[in-house]
Parts: structure tokens; C-alpha cells; sequence
């Protein structure tokens, strides 16, 4: 690992580290803080429960003997009573000590401390006209209390001391895949586009990302796989027709000597210089279709009048060919399609088919409609492709040994007529055996607001 990943590494650990430890702080210090109020409140409340009972015990006691009961035999440790205007009509002997001058009646128990240190907790009710005033000591209790509260603060301290050592090395520990995964994605390059990020011991939490790294590297390789063959197809292709103006060139500057020899050469390289054109424009063609931007300008069509008027523009070729052209498609069908994409794509297909089907033979162009679905196929009795090369016909500038693409036998045809049907978010496939034909079905699906297919 580089000193700068690692450096960036030990960084992102040390955050890590403090956010763990951090957190772990703070809900260390809420749960033992809130555990000691809870145990706290507790027992004040279970002390008020107990005065209250106190209370009254006193009250029964004077309504069923008619006197008040003797210091000893009271629950609380001291007790005082007052009548409607406040005066004492009986008290503890202690009671002036360890009770607060003033209990507001009804309220919750208050903890008063005594000249001697010690702590109480009152209580003060009203009933049948009078004010009862208990406590009782407590000391023990809030020493228990202070207690807890040291050894709270001596359970916390080292507490806090480990969740910092354990974020450390969580921290360590878990970025360690992270920082190989790194480093295999920084090593991999044009020259080693095979390698991949090991899958085997990764956790569970980067076992789906380390996975989807793969895939996303298993799409670069083929790219560029693509574009590598893809680059020499295209200097392959443009080395011909560039090479036949040449050397026709050359021939005729050497060797002419009439004008109708000049006029031939300069037709072929009109020829080569026609292909060549051909070429760039299918080429570019395949590139603004890969744009996203690019938009489509579609209109309502009528599909059987569309098929049909392309079939009366290809019937004297299919004449000519001694070749049966057709159409069969149901009326009232209407697609929002482009209408010039449209057509050269159904152009490129009757141009292969035509090509590749002998005299005698018939090429029907069909379209139907399913679930808002529009289907358009061009089928043919001619020489049909081998099942091996039907998952690659619509590559970029792939020919089989008996070639079916449209492109001027350069292999762009097949390929210009899937990224129209890819532009109007179908596809296209194809179906062949040799020796019986082939048939090839552009599938253009309805979809958001504006529909590709309405079905009368």
C-alpha cells in the first residue's frame, strides 16, 4: 500500500476510532446515569409510599381511640399535626429537629438535613380538617446513593478507556479490506483489466460491494475488448476503400494515356471514395445513437401504409432479383415512431434479405400488435445463418462466413437497425436456420405518457 493510501487509511481509522469511542462515551454515561435516577427515584418513592402509609396509620389510630399514639409505637421516626389554622396539637419530642419548619401538604417528600448531619425525608397531608407531618431517616439510604455513585465514576473511566482501545482496533480491523480493495482497484489498468477483488473473507458488508465492483470491472473489460476490436474493424474497413483510390491513382498517373482510361480510374476511385463515405456515415450514425441526448422525432404512423410504401419503393430491386416482396400487416395499426429511423431500418433488413435470397424465393415484412406492443418482422426464404453466429449478427461490423448485414458487406447494417429499435427503448432479435430463411423482429414496447403503440 502507498504511503499516501495508508496515510489516508490511518485518517479515516482515527475518525473511526473517535466516533466509536465517542458514542460508546456517551451511551455508557446515559445508561449508568439513567439507571442511578431511576434507582434514585425509586426510592423516593417508595419512602413517600411508606409516609404516606404512615400518615394514615396516624389518622386511623386518633378516629379509633380518640388520642394519638405514643413516639414508640408511631411508624414514622417523628410525626407532627396541626389543626385548620396551623397550630401543633401534637408532636414527637424530636419532631422540631428533624422536620422542616414548613411541609407544603400534597406535595411530593422532601429530604431535610439535622443540625447532626443526618438526612430525613417528610411528608405532609391533609385530611378530616388537619395537616399530618411525618419523616423518617434516610441517612443510610443516601449514603448507598453516594456510594453508587462513586463506583460509578470508577466503573466509567476505565470503561471509557477500553472503547477507545477497542475502536482502535475495530477500526484497524475493519478497514483492512477496505484498504485492499483499494489497493486491487488502483493496480487494475488498461494492461490488467483481468484482475478482480478477492471475494473470499471480506465481510458481510463489503461482500456485495466487492462483488459489484467485479461486475462493473467485468463490464470495462468487455468494453474494451469491444472498442479494441472495434478499432481495428474500423482501420480494417477504411483500408480498402483508401488503398483502391490509391493505387488506382497511382496506375493511372503512370500508365495513362487516354482520356477514356482517365475517366475509368477516376470512376473507381468514385467508387472507393462512395464506400468510404458509406462507411463514416454509418459510423457516425452508430455514434449519435450511443448518445443519450439524442432525441426522437416521432409522429403517429400508419404501420400498413408505411410497410407498404416501402415495399413499392424496394419492389423493382425484388423484381429485378426475380424475388416475391409482401406485406402483411392488419389495418388501422398505428405507432408513434420516427418515421425516418423507421424506415432505414426496415430498409437495412429488405436489403439483406434481399441480397441473401435467391430468385424463386419470398420476403415478407409482417408487423402485429400484443399488450401495446408493436411487432414488425422481415422474414425470408434465402440462405438462413448458422445457430453460432445468430447471438453476434448484430455486432458492430461482425460477418459470418455467409454475411447478413445490410452495410455494404462492411457488418454495419444489422448493427444501425438494432440502435434504432434501442432508441425507441426495444430490441430486436432474430431467428434462422440454413437453408430455410431468416426472420428478423423488431419489438417496439409502449411506454410513459407518450405511447409508442396505439392499436385501433
Amino acid at each position: 500500500m502507498s504511503s499516501k493510501s495508508a496515510a489516508r487509511s490511518w485518517s479515516m481509522g482515527r475518525r473511526m476510532a473517535a466516533w466509536y469511542a465517542g458514542s460508546s462515551a456517551v451511551l455508557l454515561i446515559v445508561a449508568t446515569t439513567s439507571l442511578y435516577w431511576m434507582i434514585a427515584a425509586s426510592l423516593d418513592a417508595e419512602g413517600d409510599r411508606w409516609l404516606g402509609e404512615s400518615i394514615e396509620y396516624l389518622r386511623n389510630y386518633q378516629l379509633r381511640t380518640g388520642r394519638y399514639p405514643a413516639p414508640e409505637d408511631s411508624p414514622a421516626d417523628e410525626a407532627r399535626i396541626r389543626d385548620e389554622e396551623g397550630r401543633v396539637i401534637f408532636e414527637t419530642p424530636a419532631s422540631s429537629d428533624r422536620l422542616p419548619a414548613a411541609i407544603v401538604p400534597g406535595a411530593a417528600g422532601v429530604d431535610h438535613r439535622t443540625a447532626a448531619g443526618r438526612w430525613y425525608r417528610a411528608l405532609s397531608r391533609r385530611a378530616d380538617g388537619r395537616t399530618y407531618e411525618v419523616c423518617f431517616d434516610r441517612t443510610t439510604e443516601l449514603a448507598l446513593l453516594g456510594r453508587y455513585r462513586h463506583y460509578m465514576a470508577f466503573v466509567l473511566i476505565p470503561a471509557l478507556a477500553a472503547t477507545a482501545v477497542a475502536g482502535v482496533v475495530i477500526a484497524r480491523r475493519g478497514l483492512r479490506p477496505v484498504g485492499n480493495m483499494a489497493e486491487t482497484v488502483r493496480r487494475i489498468g488498461p494492461e490488467r483489466l483481468g484482475e478482480r477483488i478477492a471475494i473470499g473473507g471480506l465481510p458481510t458488508e463489503l461482500d456485495d460491494l466487492a462483488r459489484t465492483f467485479n461486475v462493473m470491472l467485468d463490464r470495462l473489460q468487455e468494453s474494451f475488448g469491444r472498442l479494441e476490436r472495434f478499432s481495428g474493424d474500423i482501420a480494417h474497413e477504411l483500408r480498402t476503400p483508401v488503398h483502391a483510390i490509391r493505387n488506382v491513382a497511382e496506375v493511372t498517373l503512370a500508365t495513362s494515356r487516354t482520356r477514356d482510361e482517365d475517366r475509368e480510374a477516376l470512376a473507381a476511385c468514385l467508387d472507393s471514395a462512395e464506400t468510404l463515405s458509406r462507411l463514416v456515415e454509418r459510423l457516425l450514425f452508430l455514434a449519435r445513437a450511443d448518445d443519450p441526448r439524442m432525441a426522437l422525432d416521432l409522429e403517429t404512423l400508419d404501420v400498413a401504409g408505411e410497410l407498404t410504401a416501402i415495399r413499392d419503393f424496394y419492389g423493382p430491386a425484388a423484381e429485378e432479383a426475380g424475388v416475391d416482396l409482401s406485406v402483411a400487416a392488419p389495418p388501422r395499426l398505428t405507432a408513434r415512431l420516427d418515421r425516418t429511423l423507421f424506415q432505414r431500418a426496415l430498409g437495412n433488413l429488405l436489403t439483406n434479405a434481399l441480397t441473401h435470397t435467391p430468385a424463386g424465393g419470398r420476403v415478407t415484412i409482417a408487423a402485429s400488435a400484443a399488450s401495446k406492443t408493436l411487432e414488425v418482422s422481415v422474414s425470408d426464404t434465402g440462405d438462413g445463418v448458422a445457430e453460432e453466429h445468430l447471438a453476434r449478427l448484430f455486432d458492430r461490423f461482425y460477418r459470418p462466413d455467409r454475411a447478413r448485414t445490410a452495410g455494404q458487406g462492411v457488418g454495419l447494417g444489422l448493427s444501425i437497425v438494432k440502435s434504432i429499435v434501442e432508441l425507441h427503448r426495444g430490441r430486436a432479435s432474430v431467428a434462422s436456420r440454413p437453408g430455410e430463411g431468416t426472420v428478423v423482429t423488431l419489438h417496439f414496447p409502449a411506454g410513459g405518457d407518450d405511447e409508442t403503440v396505439i392499436s385501433a
